[in-house]
């Protein structure tokens, strides 16, 4: 049955993702980035506790004890889209510096 809950762009979520060459799955914290839409899926990028060798654009959430995170954390490149039932739960919401500073991440990855 599909998920009931909606989940709105900057929510942090703690979804079930593959790994990037498809080898797995993992459960981990991710944070929503499309816009509430009658579709099951969300677009959603893979949050990291790996603050080290950050890419272009990835960059460390200011208000991640705000955004209901344990440890601070990276927005890292590499964008999924997902059913609403691969989300496990909902932590919180982006601060709205961290917002300011994922759109200009996704500008600057899909360049626009």
């Amino acid at each position: 049955m599909p998920s009931m809950t909606s989940y709105d762009r900057g929510d942090v979520v703690l979804a079930t993702l593959p790994f990037s060459d498809l080898t797995g799955l993992k459960k981990r914290p991710a944070v929503v980035v499309s816009a509430p839409h009658p579709s099951v899926d969300l677009v959603l990028l893979p949050l990291t506790s790996q603050l080290e060798n950050l890419q272009p654009g990835e960059f460390v959430l200011a208000e991640w004890k705000g955004a209901g995170l344990l440890f601070p954390s990276v927005v890292k490149r590499g964008l999924f889209t997902l059913d609403k039932t691969c989300i496990n739960r909902r932590f919180g919401r982006l601060a709205v510096a961290d917002q300011g500073k994922l759109d200009s991440a996704l500008r600057l990855w899909l360049g626009i």
